[in-house]
């Protein structure tokens, strides 16, 4: 009766210790390719994710029938295999990782329509840093905010930072498309200042007025070319 009872016991720590290792939540890190269905037309897309140091994950989409080339990813949520991602508020892909973590389905949903999609793992991570420039001037470093004359006025939100490494960041987030975030690179001579992008091969060239108050130039992309005048915020 003992032994019996003995036996009872480690086939239920086996049976829990099996059941915890098929609940254990996937690891989405890694190099993902795959289609989106929209509408009948597959539009192919590529998604990294990599561990963030300071916890949970970071990544990136591609998509280069659009020209977009490692826009960040603004969310990335994991529960058990079930991964949410999207670097728009209001675009975001839900899928379910398999078994294996090889591959990936689920749907993408934005206000326009939704598709499904599937993504196989295709290698480590290609997470790209935040691009680094030289060091700005006091006169440029804050938030600056300003609206672009297209699709009846996009606002922007345009932050300069220096870093205690002596270099500079950039990022410009389109505050009315979901916060879609934009990494950008900066050049400054004197009052002319210059940003660019490779994620959607863009660039705006600009003046600083005399005030240090407003950044006037002009904004392009593509074929896009239009009037941006960003200002200081507090």
């Amino acid at each position: 009766m003992r032994l019996h009872h003995i036996v009872v016991v480690c086939a239920s720590l086996l049976l829990s210790s099996v059941s915890a290792r098929a609940q254990a939540p996937a690891d989405p890190t890694g190099h993902w390719e795959g289609s989106l269905d929209a509408h009948g037309t597959d539009v192919a897309f590529q998604v990294d994710f990599a561990k963030n140091p300071a916890g949970g994950f970071i990544g990136s989409i591609s998509i280069p029938g659009q020209r977009l080339k490692g826009l960040p990813l603004t969310k990335i949520d994991l529960d058990g295999r079930t991964i949410t991602f999207g670097a728009r508020s209001d675009q975001l892909m839900i899928a379910t990782i398999s078994p294996d973590n090889a591959s990936m389905t689920g749907d993408f949903s934005s206000s326009a329509f939704t598709g499904a999609f599937v993504l196989t793992r295709a290698g480590g991570p290609q997470v790209a840093s935040a691009p680094r420039s030289a060091a700005i001037g006091k006169e440029l470093e804050g938030r600056w905010t300003g609206v672009l004359d297209v699709d009846g006025g996009l606002h922007l939100v345009l932050t300069l930072a220096n870093q205690a490494d002596g270099t500079s960041i950039a990022s410009l987030v389109n505050v009315d498309e979901g916060g879609v975030t934009i990494p950008l690179t900066v050049t400054a001579d004197g009052p002319q200042v210059t940003l660019t992008t490779t994620t959607i091969d863009g660039r705006f060239a600009g003046t600083l007025r005399a005030t240090g108050t407003e950044l006037a130039g002009t904004f392009t992309q593509g074929a896009l070319s239009a009037p941006l005048t960003f200002r200081r915020q507090p």
